[in-house]
Formats: C-alpha cells, sequence, structure tokens
C-alpha cells in the first residue's frame, strides 16, 4: 500500500486548520454569550445553569480547537520533505495558537 502524495497532506492539513478555526471561533461566541448573559439581572435558576452549561459547552469548542491545530501541525509535517520549511511552519503555527490564546484570554478577561 503506497502512502499518500504531499499534496494530500497538505490540502487535510488546510482543511483541519479551517475546522480548527471554526471551532475556536464556536468557543469565543459561546463563551462571549455565555460571560453576557451573567449580567442580566432578571435571571432565574434555571437561566444559570443553562449559562453554566453553554460555557462548558464553549470549552469542549476550545478544546477540540486546540487539538485539531495539533493535529494540522502534524499532518502538515508528513506532507513536507524539507526540514527547514517544517520549522517555519511549526514556528508560523505556534504563533497563530499562541495568537488565539491571547484572543481566547482578552475575549475572557473583557467578557467578565
Amino acid at each position: 500500500m503506497t502512502s499518500p502524495s504531499p499534496i494530500v497532506w497538505r490540502i487535510a492539513a488546510a482543511l483541519l486548520w479551517i475546522v480548527s478555526i471554526g471551532c475556536l471561533y464556536q468557543a469565543i461566541a459561546l463563551g462571549v454569550t455565555a460571560e453576557e448573559s451573567h449580567y442580566n439581572p432578571h435571571l432565574t435558576a434555571v437561566d444559570r445553569s443553562a449559562i453554566q452549561h453553554e460555557s462548558k459547552i464553549a470549552d469542549r469548542w476550545a478544546v477540540a480547537g486546540w487539538l485539531l491545530q495539533l493535529v494540522t501541525a502534524s499532518a502538515l509535517s508528513v506532507g513536507l520533505k524539507s526540514q527547514r520549511i517544517v520549522r517555519r511552519i511549526f514556528v508560523s503555527l505556534g504563533g497563530l495558537i499562541a495568537a488565539d490564546g491571547v484572543a481566547l484570554f482578552l475575549t475572557a478577561v473583557i467578557a467578565r
């Protein structure tokens, strides 16, 4: 059995990266919605429970996004032959992951 060509790995990495960004965006959107709901003075106990549940779902989306970015880096490294390019890609992905983390952190801080 032959292994897939490098272009297939690159396409897979690109698709995984797009899905991971979608997951992280969903996490931010749910997290902000949940945090904004906390400031409503007319919330019932059921509402607060629903908000807590929504926050947990946002956390799961964030974990899925981070894991997909790590899988993206692995898939991309398989599709590249040059070690220099692989290092550049990993540094770029590390920067992207750090930027995503900062965005999520700032969103959490600002929303509170």
